[in-house]
């Protein structure tokens, strides 16, 4: 006795029916929260130096990409002048920023980066930098 198409469709639609509305329950029981939550700092073993300049804090906090101030004593030397890029969010899920540090005098740059956490702007170690020419 052959089987008919309709005996074997009919329990696969139901099959389909019960995984969807198993799917969506898991969405919708979803623990509630605000819309936007703190982005969690993930590395617990890092060695980054916290900013101990109060000053040199709310700069980073509040400075637009190109912001400028001229620090007496800082991590990369004292009588720098410091120009902050954007803000980004990295992969640690962390804002950070890349930093032009100048000596003052000397015009000598170079580059530094730094990380907001809950205690403040901790100095990073920069792992790559970018150069101005491309590779031959």
């Amino acid at each position: 006795m052959p089987v008919s198409q309709r005996s074997i469709v009919s329990p696969a639609r139901m099959l389909l029916a019960a995984l969807s509305l198993v799917m969506v329950s898991g969405c919708a029981s979803y623990p509630p929260g605000s819309g936007q939550q703190e982005a969690q700092y993930v590395l617990n073993n890092d060695p980054a130096t916290l900013l101990q300049d109060e000053r040199l804090n709310d700069f980073l906090s509040k400075a637009p990409a190109g912001g400028i101030m001229n620090v007496t004593r800082s991590p990369w030397g004292d009588n720098v002048e410091v120009v902050a890029d954007a803000a980004y969010l990295a992969a640690s899920g962390r804002e950070c920023r890349k930093l032009r540090v100048v000596e003052t005098g000397t015009n000598a740059a170079g580059a530094a980066l730094v990380c907001k956490t809950p205690n403040g702007w901790v100095n990073q170690r920069v792992v790559a930098q970018q150069t101005s020419q491309g590779r031959n």
